[in-house]
């Protein structure tokens, strides 16, 4: 399954402007793999949210999203980006039933970032998986873009609108991979989380943003 077709915005203030592309989603058959260990069947994805402002922000141009024409604003674009990837992959790997599921899978992501460093290159998901059999999880994934030979901040930024849909599989990897996620596939419809808060935890907890992610795996 494909998202929509190859997006691209022209890098401002630069003598010979270069483009922005963000590229389509396709599975691949390391996440199918990962799903099919996981022997889930009639799996559907209910919804996905991104609840804070994405910063996509590089050398003063944003990132486009593929499809984003469609949505009000580039959260919603990033949600269903990221859903109908997930999807994809689950299809893929034999567990997709959005008509008829026994289990329902909701993706709160809290927080979408870039890092763009001369010696770093990454993309930062915060994420909080429900199901609606009650099971939930957190995970903070990191993809590295890698820095070989970088020229300047703008081959830098380049790297990294390249490389979002590998960024979105391998928070999908991660998540399918995780042996927490093998409760969440169980089947059971009687749960259905709030999805307006950024964060559950975030409600009750003090700690700031940085903190609280850091502790993903002490909480679960």
């Amino acid at each position: 399954m494909l998202l929509s077709s190859l997006s691209a915005v022209l890098l401002s203030g630069c003598s010979t402007p270069e483009p922005y592309v963000t590229y389509a989603y396709e599975p691949n058959a390391q996440n199918a793999r990962s799903v099919k260990r996981l022997q889930a069947e009639d799996v559907a994805v209910a919804e996905v949210r991104v609840a804070k402002a994405m910063d996509l922000d590089c050398a003063g141009t944003i990132f486009p999203i593929p499809g984003e024409e469609k949505y009000k604003n580039l959260n919603d674009a990033f949600a269903a980006y990221w859903k109908n990837a997930f999807m994809a992959d689950l299809k893929n790997g034999g567990a997709l039933n959005q008509d008829k599921p026994k289990v329902k899978i909701y993706n709160l992501i809290d927080s979408v970032k870039i890092q763009a460093e001369p010696t770093m290159l990454a993309w930062r998901i915060n994420m909080e998986i429900f199901s609606s059999n009650g099971s939930s999880m957190k995970a903070a994934v990191v993809y590295n873009v890698p820095t070989d030979s970088l020229k300047n901040m703008q081959d830098g930024c380049r790297r990294l609108a390249a490389g979002l849909d590998k960024a979105v599989r391998w928070s999908i990897l991660e998540i399918t991979s995780d042996p927490r996620f093998q409760n969440l596939v169980q089947p059971g419809l009687d749960f259905v989380p709030s999805m307006k808060a950024a964060s559950i935890q975030s409600v009750f907890l003090g700690e700031d943003e940085e903190e609280r992610w850091s502790k993903t795996n002490k909480i679960k």
